[in-house]
């Protein structure tokens, strides 16, 4: 009989104990933070087989390998590029785990989520392959069974199993992380995080990491009621920061109180998760004593049903055809952008955006004035959301304060980039890119993303680039953004009508279906022309455009010229788009409303 196998007649049997954090007690004991922790099973082995030894002392009946981010994706950031030097990261951490383990102590091979990359999942080739090759080397390198832990979706925990289940003949624990509403990041609750893995292929299903100690053990509780083997592996709380550095301190009465709990509740298998340590474990050992035979005890699920809604969820409304950008002021003033919206809503404009701080340059926060500039001219604003600026976090409250303000769209963007900023030491956050913003709106817009009281009703828009040489690039960018839950897109201003046309082209060729808004901006110099040709990412003003303004003396002339310029776009581009994104520099509203009645002429509004 396989180890693999006796691993899951004992755990019918009887609770067993795993063993606690490798990470956090690899680095409070002298591993040299930013060479990856992984990668110390090259190069510090003996730390690491130090540690196992250390927790199959305490007790630990199932010790995982240090391999948790051990996948190219992770690896490649501490240079690591090749599957043979992962395949070596891999081997290695099982060497050392199985070095460490008693004649009674399983291995288990520990797999973690795979990162996003520049704010984007990725894709399920890629992600598959990577999955792929660490199952194969971990069951090749001789784990007794494969654990999935801290995966945030089910989406990805259960492809995960799938694929595992598909190579590797191994007992497999999937293990998801919850939050504080006791569920996954795509929304899912223990009852479907259980019913999911096991049909994917799962022996164990459980909770770990998440949102505290809390989460996890209410989590793995709710799952009981589902009959799979339950295990649960619990952090010591939430991390402080000393001096500067996020660190646990110690509370194991209260990780090792909340264990045993679990166990009399019906839990298999526990064990430790961040913070925790060989002595924790020592502690949960000694408090399991005498709790060696299953304990059945059906829980129901402590999430309590959601409210009633006493009408059917709002439908998101893609934006009117004429929408005009204006600019957020620089100061505590907020009347010129006030005027400016009547003005142009006056004029017949469908809706105005409002920048998040473009060209990355300081202006009062955007959803904020938008909620002003709607409240007081009663018009629809769209606020423009970078991951620039704000972390995960942020962006999920923005969302939510957005909707909260009554807006009902948001124009989802990566942002300017920080260099712009006239502040050397403005750094950006860039958690999320266009993509991964638009697939959290979308998450909210669902339901599930927090909760299905966080429900949302936001028409979600993209930009889009057609200033570019080969149109490839953006088409694909178009479908992921599409794939994420797109559903208009605005353009960078556009000065060249058949660069233009031929990105139509290349969009109709590429089947896609997106409602186009062509941006036109009328410029207001020849100075600004030269400006936004040289200096702004995206926009390219022709030749033949900044040589006519130049040849005009005065500002006002060129001025003139720049709006004459737009409006011949406008009337030429008016029967190709579903409308038009109107640019208003400076808030001079005066330059859009000519441009907002020809578009009404032209598209018979």
């Amino acid at each position: 009989m396989s180890q693999g196998h006796r691993f899951l007649e004992e755990l019918a049997e009887r609770v067993l104990v795993g063993d606690g954090a490798i990470g956090t007690v690899l680095f409070a004991r002298g591993a040299e933070p930013g060479a990856g922790v992984e990668r110390l099973n090259t190069l510090a082995p003996d730390l690491v087989l130090a540690l196992h030894r250390d927790y199959v002392a305490a007790g630990s009946r199932v010790i995982e390998t240090n391999t948790f981010g051990a996948n190219l994706a992770s690896l490649a950031r501490y240079g690591i590029n090749s599957e043979k030097g992962a395949r070596e990261v891999i081997t290695q951490g099982v060497r050392l785990a199985r070095e460490a383990a008693a004649a009674d102590t399983f291995v288990a091979g520990s797999i973690g989520p795979l990162p996003d990359l520049e704010g984007e999942p990725l894709g399920a080739t890629e992600r598959t392959a990577m999955f792929a090759a660490q199952i194969i080397a971990l069951a090749d390198a001789g784990a007794d069974l494969l654990l999935f832990e801290s995966f945030p979706t089910l989406d990805a925990l259960a492809s995960a199993v799938r694929i595992a289940r598909s190579l590797a003949d191994l007992p497999i624990v999937a293990q998801a992380a919850f939050d504080s509403e006791l569920r996954t990041s795509d929304g899912a609750d223990a009852a479907e995080v259980v019913r999911a893995c096991t049909e994917a292929g799962a022996d164990v299903v459980g909770a770990n990491c998440g949102y505290g100690l809390i989460s996890a053990a209410k989590s793995a509780k709710n799952m009981l009621s589902q009959g799979a083997p339950t295990s649960a592996y619990l952090n010591a709380g939430f991390p402080e920061r000393i001096e500067g550095r996020p660190m646990y301190v110690p509370n194991d009465e209260y990780v090792v109180q909340t264990a045993v709990e679990l166990v009399d509740s019906g839990v298999k298998l526990v064990g430790g998760c961040c913070g925790t340590d060989p002595g924790t474990i020592r502690l949960l050992v000694s408090a399991l004593a005498g709790h060696t035979k299953t304990r059945v005890s059906v829980v129901t699920s402590q999430r309590s049903a959601p409210t009633q809604r006493a009408t059917e969820p709002e439908t998101p409304t893609i934006p009117g055809p004429i929408l005009v950008e204006l600019d957020g002021p620089r100061t505590l003033d907020p009347s010129r952008v006030i005027a400016a919206a009547r003005v142009v809503k006056e004029a017949g404009a469908s809706a105005v955006t409002i920048g998040d701080n473009p060209l990355a340059s300081v202006r009062v926060e955007n959803i904020a004035v938008a909620g002003i500039v709607h409240r007081e001219v009663g018009i629809p604003v769209i606020p423009h959301l970078t991951g620039r600026d704000r972390n995960r976090l942020g962006l999920q409250s923005a969302i939510m304060g957005a909707h909260m303000l009554g807006l009902r769209a948001l124009l989802c963007l990566t942002g300017d980039p920080v260099r712009m900023c006239q502040d050397p030491n403005t750094s950006g956050v860039f958690d999320l890119t266009s993509v991964g913003l638009v697939r959290m709106v979308s998450e909210f817009n669902s339901g599930h993303k927090l909760s299905s009281d966080c429900r949302t009703a936001f028409a979600i828009g993209v930009a889009a680039n057609p200033n570019v040489r080969t149109t490839s690039g953006q088409i694909d960018k178009l479908r992921r953004k599409i794939e994420a839950g797109a559903q208009f897109a605005l353009t960078q201003p556009v000065f060249d009508p058949e660069r233009f046309e031929a990105f139509l082209e290349s969009i109709a060729e590429a089947k896609i279906d997106l409602p186009i808004y062509v941006g036109i901006m009328p410029l207001l110099s020849a100075r600004s022309a030269e400006f936004l040709h040289n200096e702004v990412p995206g926009i390219l003003v022709p030749d033949e455009i900044r040589s006519r303004l130049a040849s005009f003396e005065t500002v006002e002339d060129q001025r003139a010229a720049g709006t004459e310029i737009a409006g011949k776009l406008v009337e030429r581009l008016a029967g190709l788009v579903r409308g038009f994104y109107l640019v208003c520099p400076r808030n001079h509203a005066e330059l859009v409303t000519p441009l907002i009645g020809i578009a009404k002429e032209r598209m018979g509004i």
